[in-house]
């Protein structure tokens, strides 16, 4: 049982000034960029104080905000709700009863490890942001903080009726955090996984959104940024016209180098030295460089896996496992996913025989698409798509050429993929296949379903086929095209499962 005493209101780590400080000083620095340099340029001037001296009197008032920020920042315990209070010119009073809290997560950026502090992050249900942040306790107090929400919040529950069954001591003992000094992690990520994730990462995904967040800032400092290179731009501008056949390859190049470069940095500071923890607490994920974080899941939380890869994890063994936890549906794209790359196959049979053993044993029903999922595909991403790139030959033979290649490849790719599709059905497990070229595998118990649905559209009913959507706490799964007669059986099934599990989704 936790001992932690928060029923008088407690004060962050001393050493949070520091680190409120820093967090300030993000804001000044973009006060200091954005408002005096680009209004006045770097000879600015008030009352005979240069651009330094004005400089280091922002940072010192901005220090003495943050200092008052700590002074006016509590937080404390009354029946049961957890309190924060914080605010200078206007106080915010921030009230979280325990049966709403998610998730309590564990963060330490750059400057909170090197003081030795750690910021607790509580969420909570119905929310998609964090709901509160304590920026800066002792490690060891933060745990204990976080075990001790945890702890309430079962509690609460319980006493609300909301667990079906009592807990005991031992199962209260299995929502607390894991011990990571006595744990051994179930995945890690060497240097040479690490480089593996990030050389497989979506490039072209980094590469935009890095191009975006350019083109952002330029813009905003267009007038600061760009103007002092105008006339060499107009003199050279007919120049990069006449030589854009040379250019645009170089560009391309450079946007690939920068991607893949970008991907790589970003992969090193979200997953440096990665720990992922599994036993029958649940699971915890630690990584991060300048960031370090950690996400835990208690076991109940955990609604479904899902692993999936792209070719080149596929060629070297790599799998990405997401850790599915019951979460508000307009955030289960955020918070309500722990992933973790690097997952080889034994560590994914570890991971299920953990939490879900009859995955990997038991009967199960095989179900298969109908030939019309194959029969759709092969018309909109193989017969439209040559179509289109046909009458873009009146522009060149090379694109006549491109639609004779395009469509034999894509009817094999469409194949590979159809086959791919099936759906196993135990009397506890439901496993979802498919995917050639991004294969993808969702493993999910029975008595997680929360409701089931069966679909018919005119052109099913035409074939009489349907398709069945499964819905869960952490998200939607479906099957498309499936004979009538067999959807409408695993529908029927499922729908008494549900009706008779006594096993609690949450």
């Amino acid at each position: 049982m936790n001992n932690l005493n928060l029923n008088e209101p407690q004060r962050q780590s001393l050493v949070g000034v520091a680190v409120i400080f820093f967090k300030n000083l993000r804001v000044a620095a973009n006060i200091f960029i954005s408002v005096i340099l680009v209004q006045f340029g770097t000879e600015i001037s008030f009352w005979g104080l240069g651009l330094k001296e004005v400089g280091f009197i922002i940072a010192g008032l901005f220090l003495i905000i943050s200092y008052l920020q700590y002074r006016r920042f509590y937080f404390y315990v009354v029946d049961d709700k957890f309190i924060m209070e914080k605010g200078l010119l206007s106080r915010d009073r921030i009230t979280i009863p325990f049966d709403r809290i998610q998730t309590v997560n564990l963060n330490q950026n750059i400057i909170q490890q090197v003081l030795g502090v750690m910021a607790v992050k509580v969420d909570t249900a119905g929310s998609t942001e964090k709901e509160l942040e304590i920026s800066a306790l002792p490690k060891s107090y933060a745990r204990e903080l976080q075990n001790f929400l945890i702890e309430k919040k079962e509690e609460t529950k319980q006493e609300k009726g909301e667990l079906e069954t009592e807990t005991s001591e031992d199962e209260r003992e299995t929502n607390k955090t894991l011990d990571l000094s006595t744990k051994r992690p179930l995945v890690t990520l060497p240097i040479k996984d690490l480089l593996l994730v990030g050389l497989t990462e979506n490039h072209l995904r980094t590469g935009l959104l890095v191009f975006a967040v350019i083109n952002g800032y330029v813009w905003q400092f267009e007038e600061y940024l760009l103007k002092p290179f105008e006339p060499f731009l107009e003199e050279q501008a007919n120049t990069f016209m006449a030589s854009w056949l040379i250019l645009l390859p170089i560009a391309v190049l450079a946007f690939l180098f920068i991607s893949v470069l970008m991907s790589m940095i970003q992969s090193l500071l979200k997953y440096f030295n990665l720990e992922f923890f599994v036993d029958a607490k649940g699971v915890q994920l630690v990584s991060g460089l300048l960031k370090r974080a950690e996400y835990q899941i208690p076991n109940n939380k955990i609604q479904y896996l899902k692993w999936k890869s792209n070719p080149l994890r596929k060629l070297i063994g790599l799998r990405t496992l997401a850790v599915k936890q019951a979460s508000p549906e307009d955030a289960r794209g955020t918070k309500g996913v722990v992933r973790v790359p690097g997952c080889r196959d034994e560590q994914l049979e570890v991971v299920l025989d953990t939490f879900y053993p009859q995955a990997l044993t038991g009967t199960y029903t095989h179900y298969l698409p109908n030939q019309l999922l194959r029969l759709q595909h092969t018309i909109y991403f193989g017969i439209i798509p040559s179509i289109l790139i046909t009458g873009l030959g009146w522009f060149g033979w090379i694109f006549s050429l491109g639609a004779l290649l395009y469509l034999p490849i894509s009817l094999f790719f469409i194949k590979k993929y159809f086959f791919s599709v099936s759906m196993l059905v135990s009397s506890e497990m439901l496993i979802l296949k498919k995917g050639w070229v991004f294969p993808s595998r969702v493993a999910l118990p029975l008595y997680k379903l929360q409701n089931v649905k069966l679909t018919q559209s005119i052109f099913q009913k035409q074939r009489n086929l349907a398709s069945v959507t499964f819905y869960t706490a952490a998200g939607v799964e479906g099957f498309k095209h499936l004979p009538f007669e067999e959807a409408v059986e695993l529908y029927d099934f499922l729908l008494y499962k549900i009706e008779v599990e006594d096993r609690g989704w949450m």
